[in-house]
C-alpha cells in the first residue's frame, strides 16, 4: 500500500543552520495496517508524515502509494489519496464557514466543482447521521461556523473529514496533543472506530505511549532522523507502555554520554581497566543478542575499545563475579572524576538492560557494582555494610582456605581466627558468596558491619 523507500531530507544546505532530518528511512505499510511512530523531539517522526504528505520533497529516495509513484507530486495532488489530521485543531478546516460547509467540500474533494448545489437535503440528512454518531451534540448545529466549536469537537470534525471518501491512507500527526485530556480520549475513541470501521490504512505520530500501544498493530521509533526500532508481530502483543518510555530512558541517557567521559576514557590511563569490565559484565549473561552487540559496539566505539568477538552469540560462560568487582575496584583506585564514574554505571546498566529477561546473575552483580560506584561517587569510602568470613575449623579447612585464596591473612575477630573473603553492599550478592564458600564444606558467615 504504502513504500518508504531509502528517503533522505536535510534542511538549508550548506549554512550553518543545516539539519539532517531525514536519513535513509524505509518502511512499508500494508493495507489496512495502523503504524504509530514514535520518538524524542527533533526525531524526524512529523518530518516524516510530511514528507509523505508531499510538503516538500525529499532529497533522496522514492514514495509509493496505492500502485503509484508519488515522490514528485505535489501537496494537492497527494490530497486525492491521502487525509490528513493535524496537531492543531484549527488546521484543516474553514473556520467562517459552518459546519455544513465544511463538510460538503471535504465530501467533494477530488471531483469536479460543478453549480450544482453542494447542500441539498438528501446531502444534509448524511451529514446528520455522520455528526450524530460523533455523539457531540453537533447533529442540530450543522448551520453553525466551524470556528465557534471547542477544539475537541473541531477535531472530531477534522477527522472526519479527513476520512470522509476511506482515503488510501490516513496521516495523524499528534492529533490529540493539543487538547484536553476528556477531549483526547474522546478523539482518540473516535479514532478507533473510525479506522476499525472502514479498514484505513493509517500511520500516525504521538508522544503518547499509551495511545501507541492502544491503537497500533505495529509501532516504530525514530531518533536523529532514523528508524532504530520496528516492533510488530509477537513483539508488538507483548510490548507495553513502560517497555517504550524505558527505551526513551535508554536513548536520553545514551546522549548523556558525551565528550568528558570520552576524553578521559581515550586515555592511556584506565583504558584497560575499563575493557576488562565492559568484558567481564558481558560474559554475566551467557547469551547476546543483535542489540546487545550493538549497543557494546556503540560503547566501545565511543571510548576507542577493543572487545572480544561478539557474533559468537556466547562469551565468558564461567565468568567469575569476583572478578568483576576487583576490576572495578582497579578502576575506582585511578581516581576518575565522579561524574564520569556515574557515566560508566549508566554504561553498564544498559548493557545489562539490553536484554528483555535480565537474570538472577545480573541483578546481584548490578546491585553490588552500583554500590561501589555510588560509595565512590558520594565520597563514602569502604562502606560496605556485608562482610564475608570463613571460619575454618580445622587444619584441612585452613589449608583449603589458602588455597582458594592465596595471600589471605587471618584476622581476630570474637576470640577466633576468621579469613574475611571481602566486604560487599548488597546483602544478597554476600549470600551468593557465602553460598559458594559452604558448597567447598567451609564454615562461612554474613556480618553486618
Amino acid at each position: 500500500m504504502l513504500q518508504i523507500s531509502g528517503i533522505s531530507k536535510t534542511f538549508n544546505t550548506g549554512t550553518s543552520n543545516e539539519v539532517r532530518a531525514l536519513t535513509d528511512v524505509s518502511l512499508d505499510l500494508v493495507k489496512g495496517s495502523f503504524l504509530v511512530i514514535i520518538g524524542t523531539n527533533g526525531s524526524g517522526k512529523s518530518t516524516l508524515l510530511n514528507a509523505v504528505a508531499g510538503s516538500f520533497r525529499v532529497d533522496s529516495g522514492s514514495l509509493d502509494l496505492a500502485g503509484q509513484n508519488i515522490t514528485k507530486w505535489p501537496e494537492h495532488q497527494r490530497a486525492q489519496l491521502v487525509g490528513r489530521v493535524f496537531q492543531n485543531p484549527f488546521s484543516g478546516t474553514a473556520p467562517s464557514m459552518s459546519i455544513a460547509e465544511n463538510l460538503a467540500l471535504a465530501a467533494r474533494r477530488g471531483k469536479r466543482r460543478g453549480l450544482e448545489p453542494a447542500l441539498n437535503l438528501g446531502v444534509r440528512s448524511e451529514f446528520k447521521d455522520r455528526v450524530r454518531a460523533l455523539n457531540m451534540g453537533l447533529e442540530n448545529r450543522l448551520d453553525n461556523p466551524i470556528g465557534t466549536l471547542s477544539g475537541g469537537q473541531r477535531q472530531a470534525l477534522t477527522l472526519l473529514m479527513a476520512s470522509w471518501l476511506k482515503p488510501d491512507l490516513l496521516l495523524l500527526d499528534e492529533h490529540t496533543a493539543a487538547l484536553d485530556p476528556k477531549s483526547a480520549e474522546q478523539v482518540i475513541e473516535l479514532t478507533h472506530d473510525i479506522i476499525t470501521r472502514d479498514k484505513l490504512t493509517t500511520l500516525m505520530v504521538t508522544h503518547s505511549m499509551q495511545q501507541a500501544v492502544d491503537l497500533g498493530d505495529r509501532i516504530v521509533m525514530m531518533h536523529k532522523g532514523r528508524v532504530i526500532d520496528d516492533i510488530h508481530g509477537s513483539a508488538r502483543e507483548r510490548v507495553k507502555p513502560e517497555d517504550l518510555l524505558k527505551r526513551f530512558e535508554e536513548l536520553r541517557r545514551r546522549e548523556q554520554l558525551g565528550g568528558s567521559a570520552g576524553a578521559f576514557l581515550r586515555e592511556a590511563k584506565g583504558t584497560a581497566e575499563l575493557m576488562a569490565i565492559f568484558e567481564l559484565i558481558v560474559g554475566i549473561d551467557q547469551h547476546i543478542d543483535a542489540r546487545e552487540i550493538k549497543l557494546i559496539e556503540a560503547f566501545a566505539s565511543r571510548w576507542n575499545l577493543t572487545l572480544p568477538d561478539l557474533t559468537e552469540g556466547t562469551i565468558g560462560e564461567t565468568a567469575d563475579i569476583l572478578a568483576l568487582r576487583k576490576c572495578v575496584t582497579s578502576y575506582l583506585q585511578l581516581a576518575p572524576p565522579t561524574e564520569q564514574a556515574t557515566e560508566l554505571l549508566d554504561a553498564l546498566h544498559q548493557f545489562v538492560n539490553a536484554d528483555e529477561l535480565v537474570s538472577e546473575a545480573e541483578e546481584l552483580v548490578m546491585d553490588e557494582v552500583t554500590g561501589m560506584i555510588m560509595g565512590y561517587v558520594t565520597q563514602s569510602g569502604d562502606q560496605a555494610g556485608h562482610e564475608v568470613v570463613i571460619v575454618p575449623q580445622t587444619d584441612e579447612q585452613k589449608e583449603r582456605v589458602a588455597s582458594l585464596l592465596p595471600g589471605i591473612e587471618p584476622l581476630s575477630m570474637r576470640g577466633g581466627n576468621v579469613y574475611s573473603v571481602g566486604r560487599f553492599y548488597s546483602a544478597k550478592y554476600a549470600d551468593v558468596i557465602c553460598d559458594k564458600y559452604i558448597a567447598l564444606g567451609l564454615f562461612t558467615a554474613r556480618i553486618e558491619v
